[in-house]
């Protein structure tokens, strides 16, 4: 999500430092970028969407991420754009992060197997990204997986598997994605009571519904926790309450208490406003509504009206 920020007399607002950076790196003197594949993402990192900076070799998988927020703030304290850049492009060249750094851990199933984790993304909006890819349809969503890079040398991040190192390693999909569900069940899940964050000691309202922002708590976008319906039954259980599920995002969920005067037609429209955000919209996971009851594991959606088992 953009946010402009306030900022002394004279200086750039935080949107008007990125326009001008971009346009610095894309057409200024750079030269040393040139050659380098440059793309920009939002990125949750630490709870927070963070305006990230790219910057790929040709060819290369590994691909090291600066961020607008970390030059913003130097660019506050008196760096020039120029001279941002200028660090950037000196990390860029002094670091290669050559695929060859990491080529026997791609490489070898045996080492790259217990790396393996699971995606959840919208299906219609990725149709066309995946189709090099090994994917499994879950609904309106997708389910890719993504090797997880967590290398003190470059820091975390997350490769996705192709069609290519698939048959490399020789592996079908049903192995490869069986793999990925297992390893998903050693991350941490964290669970937090969005009442908790409470800034005022007003007492409690007690016709408040009680909403859970559900993730793994791990530097990648946790929504596959929806698939977790083992672990949501047994929340729903230790909570002994009833919980509508709402799929607001790659990086979470939402669990709300099921409540009689909580109606899916309110649920729905929340649905369609979250989606129909521009600055949300590029995160987009899903159009539905599940359920997960205290006394089953089983997450069900709701289809006209009723609820259906969500298979997988």
């Amino acid at each position: 999500m953009v946010t402009e920020r306030k900022t002394a007399p004279g200086r750039l607002s935080f949107n008007e430092f990125m326009e001008a950076f971009r346009a610095q790196y894309k057409y200024g003197a750079s030269q040393p970028l040139k050659k380098y594949s440059i793309t920009e993402q939002i990125i949750h990192k630490n709870n927070r969407n963070l305006h990230g900076i790219i910057v790929r070799a040709p060819g290369n998988r590994i691909a090291p991420v600066f961020y607008y927020e970390d030059f913003y703030e130097a660019y506050r304290t008196g760096t020039s754009i120029d001279e941002c850049i200028g660090k950037m492009v000196r990390f860029v060249s002094k670091n290669k992060f050559p695929d060859n750094a990491l080529s026997d851990m791609f490489t070898n199933w045996e080492k790259v197997k217990d790396m393996l984790i699971i995606k959840l993304m919208n299906y219609n909006k990725n149709k066309k990204d995946i189709l090099q890819r090994p994917y499994m349809i879950i609904g309106d969503m997708v389910a890719i997986v993504q090797i997880f890079v967590d290398d003190p040398t470059i820091g975390n991040g997350c490769v996705s598997v192709d069609n290519a190192l698939l048959e490399m390693w020789s592996v079908g999909r049903e192995e490869l994605f069986k793999h990925a569900f297992e390893n998903m069940n050693r991350f941490r899940i964290k669970a937090i009571n969005l009442l908790d964050l409470r800034f005022d000691e007003e007492e409690e309202k007690t016709d408040e519904p009680n909403i859970f922002v559900v993730s793994y708590d791990a530097p990648f976008p946790g929504a596959a926790v929806l698939l977790r319906a083992e672990y949501l039954g047994d929340f729903a259980k230790a909570k002994d309450m009833d919980f509508f599920v709402l799929p607001v995002s790659v990086h979470e969920i939402l669990l709300i208490v099921k409540r009689p005067q909580i109606g899916q037609e309110h649920l729905f429209s929340m649905m369609q406003a979250i989606n129909s955000d521009t600055a949300l919209s590029e995160n987009m996971l899903s159009e539905r509504i599940f359920t997960i009851d205290r006394n089953e594991k089983t997450l069900r959606y709701i289809t006209d009206g009723k609820e259906v088992e969500l298979i997988h």
